[in-house]
């Protein structure tokens, strides 16, 4: 134990007892010996509390039974706690030898901060004391007396793990602070910057390294007597974040955090904690084996991450991941590209309810396959993800769609498809009856087989399947499906209808807490603490029990002179260890004066083992500033005080409360003895403002001699406005008139109504506005440059409204848009507003201060309006015709190409045609894709002009077909109604002199055969795609695509 003087053997006791037995006139032959009373706080029993003890020191071994210590011991209001005498052999209060010059006594009662003790030390015989001592308790490198001083500090704290991995967090301080001591509360502050860094690696390997630059650590501590009512520790910065993960592949996420803020406070008992994280980068995954490839490449715009709890208890999670990105997978012979242009994430929980969620995926993609074998031949699948959109708002599914077209070419031709969307939500009943809101998903397969016979069993076929699927809108339920229809049309067709049982069924919700298994950085190390002497004198042991973590004993050591502010003071040399050789502490401490019991410097190094797998270590020097009371400079000795310069941090004052002004001042003041600057504002109304230069209101750092106040204007007056300002140091002050740049606050809004709550692009609309300012209000104008329209200007209608008509312009998108409000003043002052200003509960010019809230405008909803379908056409070897002749039997089927033109406002992903008799068999109600890539019968790409190639079969019968176009846009929006075209089928090449009951006769003769053939190519051709069968699995599985109420044949 670091400071305690061994205790005896019981024969060195013994040996003592002999020599107080002898004769006395040999200690009076060599005079009387000299006492000394030192502190003896130490944790002798092993309680974890010191004891109130001292130890008396003589010059040379006395005789202890002509020896006695007198101690008196009062509470900080001077009552009296208790007298005692102690001497050798007493009972109950007995000199206890140490050694043969060192005796020890306990006084029975516990010592309290402000305490007094008066100790005295006398012969029996004598007429005064020997020795006497006063000690007055305080709180270790806190004198009781009023202060007020600044400290230099820097310190470093690393936290380690290692178990299977390593795991590192270091945060490193440098920064002043300031304690202020008045009427019996402490306030200590400390404000400064620093690094913070976290490197977590797992047991697969993956890496996560935080680093970042705190341009804010401030640490805030209230004290009343010797209880600590308040702790804030909080930590403000931005940096960099890196994740690496080599298990899989390499996936590297490289993150700039823009902004992350870190709190722990403990005010009045209650603990509260807040972790704030922004960040945006990029994400890029590389995956390499033998089976293939995969790459993503993502640009993360938002991560953001809050949490705040309270005594343990969660309030607040939130967790939101926004991005776009793009896939790609290589394997042998296929590759899958995806393009996400939203990828969303948004989690929100209070109070551990669920308040806000979203997750959205939304992009398209391209797809390939290509499979080769020697006995069978090739077969190459080229597709399109048209489009990919998933999205679920606040726990309910809002969108289900993934559009896919491809075509197949090589052994056999053809093409496949797969589109599903929620058509429209409502009730459905499940198999019990009871009815649930559910969207209603229709989703549509096919494959047709138009050519090859090179694989066996793989001649032209068709399939088309349909499916409507009620599945419940909410996420937290499984088996949501309560009912499905579905409609095939095959070699082997069918339609059905079913109701699953137990559908749907609740998630059991998981209110459990996971345990953080590493705890990394999960560390709170303050300083040590606990009752100390004001004066600590050489040969004083005490023990600094109070800290949570560390406990230090410590031993004064010498007396020496340390200068601060030109002046010199007496402090105590002392040293001491954290019960660890390895933790060990030493400094000065200023003896004697006002702030005696004050820490002038200090330098520890602790190191604590909490178990074989986790340590952590923690360094810090730190040293007396400034002292700035009491006052150390005479009159005489004083320099006034020097304003360097006024400024504002915001540069300009904005009059109607427009802003919250933060007014610095710079002094430079060599003696430190400041006692006071104010700013005047009477010229605006205001009075006289307190600055402080201890990091609060404003102030950036801890006396930096920049002082900071705040400050809002709600006059009107503009221009450069004179105030003065104030230096006031102990002795002296210095004032100077200075020039604050005062500007006209820009127009606001407090109302604004629209003539209609949608409207579509290219529709006319009327706004009416109610702007407000003190000065006249000079125009009114609704922007629309930024959309691609104009600048609407509105007419004054008297009593502060202004309204006149908007056109919508064809390049706004579709959906909610907030009308800018361009407002002007007579002063030239403007700006753009989507916001209106509501009523501030703080009194000022219209009732708008600066931090006034505010409300969102009303939005106009823009309607979307499917393509627009036009000017069919029927093409014949690339020329025009009026009518589409059916070949003979035996002829052999002919080609046509049909064509559409669309046109949107937005892009189209897609124009279908429903083609009736000229779609192939079975697919007559099916929508077919049209081209416009300047293939399969399309003559020139990206024209507008939409085509597909049509095979008219031999025998079919003359007739008039109407058939259906329509177009889907990016939004998913459809042709409305649909585009009808009306087809003639004719048949030119019926001689007029045949016989027609003959000619009827001959040709329904030949269809009948042609039909049986067909009926035979049919049942061999529901095997569908051979070669991705031979993979193993359907084509819905080949390609990811699992609908498990498809109905199989």
């Amino acid at each position: 134990m670091s400071g305690v003087i061994p205790r005896w053997s019981a024969i060195s006791i013994i040996l003592i007892f002999l020599i107080s037995s002898g004769s006395p006139v040999i200690a009076q032959g060599v005079g009387l010996p000299d006492a000394s009373i030192h502190i003896d706080w130490l944790d002798d029993d092993g309680n974890g509390e010191a004891d109130h003890a001292y130890i008396i020191e003589f010059s040379e071994a006395p005789n202890p039974s002509d020896w006695k210590v007198e101690v008196a011991h009062s509470d900080s209001n001077g009552t009296s706690l208790g007298n005692w005498t102690f001497r050798w052999g007493d009972a109950n209060y007995s000199l206890e030898p140490v050694n043969s010059t060192h005796f020890r006594i306990v006084a029975p009662t516990n010592i309290s901060f402000g305490d007094s003790i008066e100790l005295e030390v006398w012969m029996e015989a004598g007429s005064f004391p020997s020795a006497a001592r006063t000690v007055d308790v305080t709180l270790w490198n806190q004198p009781i007396a009023d202060h007020e001083i600044t400290v230099t500090t820097d310190w470093s704290l690393r936290h380690q793990i290692e178990n299977q991995t390593t795991e590192e967090y270091l945060l490193e301080f440098t920064g002043q602070g300031w304690q202020q001591r008045s009427d019996g509360l402490l306030i200590h502050d400390e404000l400064g910057t620093g690094t913070l860094t976290i490197d977590e690696v797992s047991e697969d390997g993956s890496n996560i390294l935080i680093v970042l630059d705190l341009n804010r650590i401030w640490l805030n501590e209230t004290m009343v007597g010797e209880e600590l009512t308040s702790q804030i520790f909080e930590m403000a910065g931005a940096g960099n974040m890196t994740i690496t993960d080599d298990s899989d592949g390499n996936m590297t996420i490289l993150a700039t955090v823009a902004d992350a803020y870190i709190l722990r406070s403990m005010v009045d008992g209650t603990i509260e904690e807040k972790l704030r994280l922004e960040a945006n980068g990029n994400l890029n995954i590389t995956s390499v084996d033998e089976d293939g490839e995969m790459y993503i490449d993502a640009e993360i715009s938002l991560l953001l991450v809050e949490l705040h709890d309270i005594d343990g208890v969660r309030v607040l999670e939130h967790t939101e991941f926004q991005a776009t990105g793009e896939l790609e997978i290589q394997t042998s012979g296929s590759y899958i590209y995806v393009d996400l242009e939203q990828l969303i994430v948004l989690e929100r929980y209070e109070n551990g309810e669920l308040v806000l969620q979203h997750e959205k995926t939304y992009g398209d993609g391209t797809f390939f396959f290509s499979d080769t074998n020697d006995e069978n031949g090739s077969i190459v699948i080229n597709g399109e993800v048209i489009l990919l959109h998933q999205e679920t708002e606040n726990g309910t599914k809002i969108a289900d769609t993934i559009h896919i077209d491809a075509d197949i070419t090589g052994a056999t031709t053809g093409d496949f498809g797969l589109w599903r969307r929620i058509e429209d939500s409502g009730q459905s009943a499940n198999s019990t009856g009871q009815m649930w809101e559910v969207n209603r998903i229709h989703e549509e397969n096919w494959l047709n087989l138009t050519g090859g016979g090179l694989l066996e069993g793989m001649g032209p076929s068709q399939t088309y399947n349909e499916t409507w699927d009620h599945e419940v809108i909410y996420e937290n339920y499984t088996n949501r499906t309560i009912y499905y229809s579905w409609y095939e049309q095959s070699n082997d067709p069918s339609q059905g209808e079913e109701w699953p049982p137990r559908s749907p069924i609740p998630i059991e919700e998981d209110n459990s807490t996971e345990d953080d298994d590493s705890g990394l950085g999960d560390i709170n190390i303050s300083r040590e603490t606990g009752l100390a002497p004001a004066e600590l004198l050489i040969g004083d042991n005490v023990g600094l029990y109070s800290g949570d973590l560390m406990s230090l004993e410590l031993t004064a050591n010498s007396y020496q002179s340390y200068t601060r502010d030109g002046h010199t003071m007496d402090v105590t040399s002392w040293s001491g260890t954290y019960l660890s050789e390895l933790s060990t502490a030493s400094g000065l401490v200023i003896n004697e004066g006002i702030l005696a019991g004050l820490v002038a410097e200090v330098s520890r190094s602790v190191y604590i083992d909490f178990n074989a797998t986790e340590d952590a270590w923690f360094w810090e020097n730190q040293s007396l500033e400034r002292v700035l009371s009491p006052n150390i400079v005479t009159a005489g000795e004083n320099t006034p005080p020097t304003i360097v310069e006024v400024r504002l941090q915001e540069a300009r004052v904005l009059n109607e409360g427009g802003n919250l002004v933060h007014i610095e001042v710079e002094i430079s003041d060599p003696d430190w003895n400041m006692r006071d600057v104010n700013v005047d504002l009477s010229t605006l109304g205001l009075g006289i403002i307190q600055l402080n230069d201890i990091g609060q209101d404003g102030d950036i750092m801890v006396h930096d001699d920049n002082f900071t106040g705040s400050f809002v204007y709600f006059g009107t007056d503009s221009g450069n406005i004179s105030v003065s300002v104030t230096a006031e140091d102990v002795w002296e002050s210095t004032s100077n008139d200075v020039l604050l740049e005062v500007v006209h606050r820009a127009p606001r809004i407090v109302d604004f109504t629209l003539s209609q709550e949608q409207a579509e692009r290219g529709e006319n609309v009327t706004v009416t506005i109610k702007a407000f300012d003190s000065l006249p209000i000079a125009s009114v104008g609704i922007d629309l440059i930024a959309e691609g329209g104009e600048l609407f200007p509105l007419t004054d209608d008297g009593g502060g409204y202004w309204s006149g008509v908007v056109n919508i312009p064809e390049t706004v998108s579709p959906g909610d848009i907030y009308l800018p409000v361009k407002v002007m003043d007579s002063g030239g002052g403007w700006s753009i507003l989507t916001h209106l200003n509501l009523p501030s509960t703080v009194a000022g010019v219209g009732g708008d201060a600066w931090d006034a809230p505010t409300a969102s405008i009303p939005a106009l909803l823009i309607e979307n309006s499917g393509p627009v379908i036009s000017d069919f056409q029927i093409l014949k070897d690339g020329v025009q015709v009026q009518e589409i002749i059916v070949p003979d039997v035996g002829d052999g089927a002919s080609t046509y190409v049909l064509t559409v033109n669309a046109t949107d406002h937005d892009a189209i992903t897609v124009v279908q045609g429903r083609l009736r008799m000229l779609a192939p068999v079975g697919q007559d109600t099916t929508w077919q894709t049209m081209r416009d890539d300047g293939q399969q019968g399309d003559e020139v790409a990206d024209d507008g002009v939409y085509s597909i190639q049509v095979t008219v079969r031999e025998g079919l019968p003359v007739d008039v077909l109407v058939l259906d176009f329509r177009g889907i846009d990016v939004y998913l929006q459809s042709t409305t109604p649909v585009f009808e075209a009306t087809v003639e089928l004719s048949d030119k090449e019926v001689d007029p002199l045949t016989n027609p009951t003959d000619a009827l006769s001959d040709w329904g003769s030949t269809v009948m055969i042609v039909l049986f053939i067909l009926g035979v190519v049919m049942l061999g051709g529901g095997v569908a795609i051979v070669v991705l069968m031979r993979r193993g699995g359907s084509l819905d599985e080949q390609l990811g695509i699992n609908n498990e109420f498809q109905k199989q044949s």
